[in-house]
């Protein structure tokens, strides 16, 4: 075989390696393009956020608690009259019965401004607690949220505590309440977000999402009035008109001097709940601002995420055992989790929204039981707790006895389970495969490659050599006096 035939040869098999290698680059390229297109066309798709002009806003699923939308959501405001939906929620879950009736008293019916929201209820007067909830919710009127207090409490300041109370274990935390009506008074304070989350556990009594669909309420005549007080809803979301939304359940509505407009809301659409809490907003802007945001959450889409694999958390203990008095790792457990968590959550979700909270020991003690739980981890989306993870012991670890005719002291290495030989073996013949698969796929086609290039070269060489040679050779010939004295 002479030089040329292995140049061509070397050259042949270079070129079928590159186009082998191109092509398969060629097909990942289009491939991720393709991927990174679709991603690309789903964020497009993605509503625009909403325009807005309150002062802060919350945009919440109400199934989960998952904010997907919010602007200065623990902004402490005046909530106003969306105190009520505290009022409401406190006594649905202290009255033994809707058809109790309450009597008014003095301090209920005049130590509420005249100017303020009411139904002109006289002392002495009685309505049933269902009667006196669809005044409270609906006419927001402020001497009924006084006499509940006192029918469910005692006191008003009694029932304000168990609102406090109430409002701190949902979360709630930048929220104090002074009075259950909502009127202005220093240091009665909420935030949109507390106020999402209120309307959420309201709206788990199907009482309360009743009531507060509710277009009017006509309360019967009483001892002291004999005519029909008509209620009508001061919402303008489910009440016919310019402001009517079709997927508006129900919501409270609230204003003073100091507030502004304020509005916490309750709809649905296809089955998926939202509630939208906006605070200090210009007149009519409270409706708007709600619309906006509504129309933003049903246009969010959603798919479904592995938010936490098994693989996540897979790692070794060491099991720790005291030989000759001190601290001697025996061993080395592996741990895994015992299942994966999914969640609903829409597409483009902030990957911060994601916190996982690991529980495990640095050390464990013998005997370890195979499938004991070592740890946990708490997964959480946002402030929502969504689901825990038990961290299993994959192994048994026995207690090293030492053999007496072993000095206790003796290496504990050779007391680790058998199986850490076939892991060690197991090890090595990945790591060949790998090697030999990295010597397939690159050093042999970049070895091929650099060979064929040298010959290449030294060919063109050789060739320019015998070319100057013959040219030296057929001057000499031609011009022999020449080159002779030279």
């Amino acid at each position: 075989m002479t030089q040329s035939h292995v140049v061509l040869i070397f050259q042949k098999k270079g070129l079928t390696v590159i186009k082998k290698y191109f092509a398969i680059f060629l097909v990942l390229y289009l491939a991720i393009g393709q991927i990174t297109s679709a991603y690309a066309n789903e964020i497009e798709n993605l509503p625009q956020a909403p325009v807005y002009g309150a002062a802060a806003v919350v945009l919440m699923d109400a199934d989960t608690g998952l904010v997907l939308y919010g602007n200065e959501a623990h902004l402490q405001l005046y909530p106003a009259s969306i105190t009520k939906v505290m009022t409401a929620l406190v006594v649905l879950e202290q009255a033994y019965d809707l058809q109790d009736r309450i009597e008014f008293s003095e301090h209920s019916v005049f130590s509420i401004p005249r100017n303020s929201s009411h139904i002109a209820m006289d002392v002495g007067e009685t309505l049933t607690v269902e009667q006196a909830l669809y005044a409270l919710m609906l006419a927001s009127a402020n001497e009924v949220s006084l006499a509940l207090a006192e029918h469910i409490a005692g006191s008003v300041e009694a029932f304000v505590s168990i609102m406090n109370r109430r409002a701190m274990s949902l979360g709630a935390t930048n929220t104090y309440f002074v009075n259950p009506s909502g009127l202005p008074v220093e240091g009665h304070v909420t935030t949109a977000y507390d106020m999402a989350l209120i309307m959420r556990a309201a709206a788990q009594h199907p009482d309360f999402v009743r009531i507060i669909s509710a277009r009017r309420f006509d309360i019967p005549p009483t001892e002291r009035q004999p005519l029909v007080r008509e209620l009508l809803n001061t919402n303008r979301l489910i009440q016919p008109g310019a402001f009517f939304h079709e997927d508006v359940i129900g919501g409270k509505t609230g204003w003073t001097t100091d507030a502004q407009h304020t509005l916490v809301t309750y709809a649905a659409r296809d089955g998926q709940r939202l509630i939208v809490s906006v605070l200090r907003t210009e007149s009519a802007g409270n409706f708007v601002d709600t619309v906006a945001l509504l129309e933003y959450g049903f246009a969010l889409p959603f798919e479904e995420v592995t938010i936490f694999d098994p693989t996540m958390y897979a790692q070794d203990i060491p099991v720790m055992q005291a030989i000759n008095g001190s601290p001697t790792e025996i061993a080395r457990v592996p741990i895994l989790a015992n299942r994966d968590i999914t969640f609903n959550l829409p597409i483009g979700y902030d990957p911060a929204w994601l916190r996982y909270y690991v529980s495990i020991p640095e050390t464990l003690s013998p005997p370890v039981r195979q499938g004991a739980q070592v740890g946990r981890v708490d997964v959480y989306v946002q402030n929502i707790r969504v689901g825990e993870i038990l961290l299993l012991a994959q192994e048994e670890i026995l207690r090293y006895t030492p053999s007496p005719a072993q000095p206790e002291t003796q290496p504990t290495t050779t007391y680790q389970p058998a199986n850490i030989y076939a892991q060690v073996y197991e090890y090595i013949e990945s790591t060949e495969l790998m090697l030999r698969e990295l010597l397939l796929t690159f050093a042999l086609p970049l070895a091929a490659s650099t060979i064929t290039l040298l010959i290449t070269v030294t060919a063109m060489l050789s060739r320019k050599k015998r070319r100057m040679r013959r040219m030296l050779h057929y001057r000499y010939a031609k011009y022999p006096d020449y080159y002779r004295y030279r």
